[in-house]
């Protein structure tokens, strides 16, 4: 009984005494939140990627930077393939570097013309690598610049991207976080082609990567800008304001915005918080039809006109003149997708569903299809109540 008390002793006191061989101090730690990817002028080398290493001892409260360095550094290397680069990176990042922490991956606008079919291929194989995480195109400019970027309100670049992103998401809606599995999914779909939103940095400026940039009242800052269509994996137009929001509408990827109609002595603004769209599709004599009903629902947040909002009538008249700009939106957007042959709405995957012996006779043809297809667009608009106010200031 004794031996068994002694056995079970020099156990516990061996394992309370023994460490874990993948332990990592803090300060050997080089954590990479963000990486940038651009097309390198080398044909040898065609990547220069931009790793965003967060120093987690750059973070602790109450020491010098002396002592612990930058709380985030960029690194940038060129290779031939994305794995190529993470790994030359181990020769000038100090710390043992991981990916599991990453948010996000920006891909310049020169690249994303270029060709992203096989861009995502090193996150989708690697271990350490997260297809959960957002993507977006650097707009008129290199992934590598907008890292750079020094931030007034976010303590790095890679932080301030993603919270402009949701921010406008949230309250206006021009674009919806495209995530990088979403993107593989898409490009390998005959049936839905890929739009991903666009950043750059707003009155930018040389001293925008500077730390001087956050001494200025008006200073550089991230900027949510645009949507980018693509074809076959090739970045072929931006998508701007009304355009841009319009995807949203269809695919039903939005929670909150804002639209203003004219009156005689100025605007009225309708705030929607509400959207639900149905795609459908049908064949007639060959063709493909497709079917847009979108039900929206929202408040007046705004109005300058001189008019009765307790008028049930004149609501009624209202939510049909929001239903004809919001539709005359749609119309416009799919107009354009329609010229570039570009399907961003993924009405051909609803083709798919419903009528699937077509679809597979067609699929490979299904660009000029899309580009020829009638549509059928209808908007239903309800207006739930005007706000805190019934009438405006013009009104009394």
């Amino acid at each position: 009984m004794k031996k068994n008390h002694l056995f079970l002793l020099i156990t516990i006191i061996l394992f309370l005494t023994s460490g874990c061989s993948n332990y990592l101090e803090l300060n050997q730690v080089g954590v990479i939140i963000g990486v940038g990817i651009d097309k390198n002028d080398d044909p040898n080398q065609p990547y220069r990627v931009t790793y965003q290493v967060l120093n987690p001892s750059g973070l602790a409260q109450g020491t010098s930077s002396a002592d612990t360095g930058l709380a985030v550094v960029n690194y940038t290397v060129t290779g031939g393939t994305l794995l190529e680069t993470s790994r030359k990176a181990s020769s000038i990042i100090p710390r043992r570097s991981t990916l599991t922490h990453m948010s996000l991956v920006v891909v310049s606008e020169k690249l994303a013309r270029k060709d992203l079919d096989s861009l995502f291929d090193t996150l989708d194989r690697s271990k350490q690598g997260r297809t959960s995480l957002p993507v977006f195109i650097a707009r008129g400019s290199t992934a590598e610049h907008v890292l750079n970027g020094v931030e007034p309100f976010e303590i790095n670049p890679v932080k301030s991207i993603i919270s402009t992103s949701e921010n406008n998401q949230k309250l206006y809606g021009v674009s919806n976080n495209v995530l990088v599995y979403d993107a593989i999914s898409a490009l390998s779909s005959k049936g839905k082609d890929l739009a991903i939103p666009g950043i750059n940095i707003h009155n930018d400026s040389p001293e925008s990567s500077q730390a001087s940039n956050l001494e200025k009242t008006n200073p550089s800052v991230i900027e949510v800008n645009g949507l980018g269509m693509f074809k076959e994996g090739k970045l072929v137009r931006w998508l701007d304001g009304e355009k841009a929001r319009a995807v949203q509408f269809i695919t039903s990827d939005i929670n909150s915005t804002v639209v203003p109609i004219q009156c005689k002595q100025g605007n009225i603004g309708l705030g929607i918080n509400r959207v639900k769209s149905e795609i459908k599709t049908d064949v007639r004599q060959n063709e493909p039809i497709i079917y847009l009903n979108s039900t929206m629902t929202g408040e007046i947040l705004e109005s300058s006109c001189a008019v009765d909002l307790t008028d049930p009538d004149l609501l009624n008249r209202y939510e049909k003149r929001f239903e004809k700009e919001i539709t005359k939106q749609i119309k416009q957007t799919i107009a354009v997708a329609q010229k570039e042959k570009s399907d961003i709405f993924g009405f051909g995957n609803s083709l798919a569903r419903t009528h699937p012996t077509y679809w597979h006779k067609h699929q490979d043809n299904w660009r000029n299809l899309f580009s020829n297809a009638k549509t059928s667009i209808k908007v239903n608009v309800n207006i739930t109540n005007t706000g805190m106010r019934t009438n405006s200031y013009e009104a009394e």
